[in-house]
């Protein structure tokens, strides 16, 4: 299973901000069946669907994350759980001076 974790993480579902997300979990995300989680204490509710927009952190680089359409299926109190429909498109972005 291929899996990709952002941390540092700013998140938009479907325009809206997203507060407080920790990280943004892609399990899988180039294959037939795609899905992720992401760790917040403001999750998506059952049912939502629609594009998410992450920007994060992984393997030292910034990274912009585009999901075209998701679907959540589970929301806990620090989390969700969704299914991604079309592909995971990522593109690294510039990284600040320290």
């Amino acid at each position: 299973m291929a899996t990709e974790a952002y941390t540092e993480v700013e998140a938009t579902f479907d325009g809206t901000p997203i507060p407080d997300v920790f990280a943004l979990t892609l399990h899988n995300p180039d294959s037939d069946d795609p899905h992720g989680a992401l760790t917040t204490h403001q999750p998506l509710p059952e049912g939502a669907r629609g594009p998410l927009i992450v920007t994060g952190r992984r393997d030292g680089k910034r990274w912009q994350v585009m999901l075209s359409e998701i679907e959540v299926y589970r929301s806990t109190a620090v989390g969700c759980e969704f299914t991604i429909f079309g592909p995971a498109r990522r593109r690294e972005l510039p990284t600040s001076a320290p």
